[in-house]
């Protein structure tokens, strides 16, 4: 198996600059103007099934998610309104890479054939024919189950698994700590690379300004989130603030907005401009999620989920069939860069449950996995706290400590000025 490895990463490395999709990743995005509803349906049916015969996965793009700046986005479109599927150039230089689908393809086998072109072309692109050969050679498979009808021929699953192997092999590898609690003197410090990451998704002052559409104020999803705001209030320094536009005070330039409709969750951390966030959505999301308002509130202050935490293989394991088509990118490992040295922390209240996203969990079934479980305590507990853990708080602490200083000196020089007068 080292051997294989070793192989892949020397010959891509060796000869040209890897066009692989990196870490087996496909983010993709369908252009919603060139296909109904149901077009967008089967698109998004295929590319899920197609992750249980191939290895890479493909995690749909909501218009408000932010990819990592050296992940590619997959474009699915059909700018010229084609009804037919004549072979495709793809270009993998730059970040968005161009795939049309003409209508009459709008079927699984079309689409998983237009797929495998596209990673063929990654493929080509990073290696010759020759060697292609000898490596899917290493990889061949038994012909498929006839009992169990498959998108892909066996030469093009093996082709696409064998080439993808050391890229794939980076969503489940467990992840070696560079620095380990017990390094430093004093643990609780961001790095570098913490400063980084976290450095545009900080609220200013530590505040948090959000609105509410007035036809809500009465809802008991309204309830729910005032609730939720002050139970991450009392155990941090953050602050919620509400504005209220018919009190004759200016809007701010930046917020969040509680409606009827908009996006179904908040952005990872402080962005410029309104939000528009659908409230329902925000409250109650996930089936199965006690906390799921508290995950969006940590997600809107710029915090991860602990089950997408950058180690999260060493502690949980990740089923993907089992995960409801198009919501595979909230699975998806965070950075390095956003791994701050605290433990893993399964009573969090950003911690996955373990039937979270899950669309075949009927019997029982689960998304997110525990790998040490006694009795099932975990399994049973995770995604159910309805407060902030003591490293919820100590994190929030972490990462908002400055901008509360700052908050808390302007108050006290205010203060002064005012007792001075």
């Amino acid at each position: 198996m080292e051997m294989r490895s070793l192989f892949v990463v020397l010959f891509c490395s060796g000869y040209v600059t890897c066009q692989l999709w990196r870490k087996g990743v496909v983010h993709y995005a369908i252009n919603k103007k060139d296909y109904d509803v149901h077009s967008q349906d089967e698109i998004i049916t295929t590319l899920s099934q197609l992750q249980n015969e191939i290895c890479v996965k493909f995690f749909y793009t909501p218009n408000n998610y932010t990819a990592d700046e050296k992940d590619k986005i997959l474009f699915i479109n059909n700018p010229d309104k084609r009804k037919n599927c004549p072979p495709s150039v793809y270009n993998f230089t730059g970040s968005v890479i161009d795939m049309p689908i003409g209508y009459k393809c709008i079927n699984r086998k079309d689409i998983a054939r237009i797929v495998m072109d596209m990673l063929r072309a990654s493929v080509e692109q990073t290696v010759s024919t020759i060697n292609s050969y000898d490596l899917v050679k290493k990889f061949q498979e038994r012909d498929a189950d006839s009992t169990h009808p498959t998108l892909l021929s066996p030469p093009d699953r093996n082709y696409i698994n064998a080439h993808y192997h050391v890229e794939c092999g980076s969503q489940a590898q467990r992840s070696v700590a560079s620095r380990r609690l017990g390094d430093t003197t004093d643990p609780l410090q961001l790095t570098p690379d913490n400063l980084e990451f976290y450095k545009d998704k900080i609220w200013p002052l530590a505040i948090v300004m959000y609105g509410v559409d007035e036809k809500l104020r009465t809802k008991p999803d309204y309830t729910l989130l005032k609730y939720a705001m002050t139970t991450i209030e009392l155990a941090s320094c953050v602050v919620f603030q509400e504005i209220v536009t018919s009190d004759g005070v200016l809007t701010p330039k930046n917020y969040i907005w509680f409606t009827n409709d908009g996006e179904e969750v908040p952005q990872l951390g402080f962005r410029e401009g309104k939000q528009t966030i659908n409230l329902e959505s925000m409250v109650h999301g996930a089936p199965g999620h006690t906390a799921h308002v508290l995950v969006n509130l940590m997600r809107a202050l710029g915090v991860p989920m602990m089950s997408n935490r950058f180690d999260r293989d060493n502690y949980v394991t990740i089923d993907w069939r089992k995960i409801q088509k198009g919501k595979e990118h909230h699975f998806e490992r965070a950075p390095a860069s956003a791994w701050v040295a605290t433990p893993y922390d399964f009573e969090s209240v950003t911690h996955a449950p373990a039937n979270y996203m899950c669309g075949d969990c009927d019997l029982g079934g689960q998304s997110v996995k525990p790998l040490q479980d006694h009795l099932w305590q975990r399994t049973l507990s995770m995604g159910h706290a309805t407060q902030p853990s003591d490293s919820d708080g100590k994190l929030l602490d972490l990462l908002y400590r400055d901008q509360c200083r700052e908050r808390m000196s302007d108050n006290l020089e205010v203060m002064k000025k005012t007792a001075d007068n």
